[in-house]
């Protein structure tokens, strides 16, 4: 059972800002702690691995009763080996599922109808040879392959793994990875020129401009 409420004796609250002040350009989303300190199988969302769309490892304090989903993607991705989710994918599944039971109920065949119908499905398919090859197969495969190329697509698109391109929940199209990237403080899918801002705790725009909100300038590090 999910459990929402919190108490300071069963997990650690994250704590990834930047110190007050202080602005930086540095990307949020490597920002996350070694391992949690949960006590009773990470199944409260203040999780620290879990607030941040994360797996825990075996450093964590939660141990084999580890509950959470991030943990139990293979429905998605396969078992061949554990990927974890990138960080739009994760934002969504929060959104919609409250534990790993609950991610069965996401219809897989439905998700990947989302994605293809994106605007620039084909045009991606044309760009990266990797999902061109992908496409060409999906045409003509059997309904035996059809799960794990299912899965195949998923890993492509929806997991950590470098590609690309990833599908953006945000923007719901297909987005080139050195072009946009999702804000895990922000929750949003955002052009590379954007930066978080640790004072506004909001992305801005401009590398090489202050901040909008509060006019500080950045600290490269």
């Amino acid at each position: 059972m999910w459990i929402d409420d919190y108490s300071d004796d069963d997990d650690e609250e994250q704590n990834t800002g930047p110190k007050s002040g202080q602005i930086t350009e540095k990307n949020p989303n490597y920002e996350k702690k070694d391992k949690c300190k949960c006590s009773k199988g990470c199944t409260k969302r203040t999780c620290a691995c879990f607030k941040f769309g994360s797996g825990c490892n075996p450093s964590c304090g939660c141990g084999p009763s580890c509950q959470n989903m991030f943990n139990h993607l293979e429905y998605f991705f396969g078992n061949e080996k554990k990927y974890s989710a990138n960080p739009c994918f994760s934002n969504w599944l929060v959104e919609n599922v409250k534990n790993a039971d609950e991610l069965k109920q996401i219809d897989r065949n439905q998700l990947q109808e989302r994605i293809m119908k994106a605007a620039c499905y084909s045009d991606a398919c044309g760009y990266d040879d990797k999902l061109g090859k992908w496409a060409k197969k999906w045409k003509k495969i059997s309904n035996d392959e059809k799960l794990d190329h299912i899965q195949k697509f998923f890993r492509m698109l929806l997991s950590s793994k470098d590609s690309s391109y990833y599908y953006s929940f945000c923007r719901e199209d297909f987005e080139q990875e050195d072009c946009t990237w999702h804000c895990v403080k922000c929750q949003e899918c955002n052009d590379w020129r954007e930066w978080h801002c640790g004072e506004c705790k909001k992305c801005t725009y401009g590398i090489t401009l202050p901040c909008n909100g509060c006019g500080g300038g950045i600290i490269f590090c």
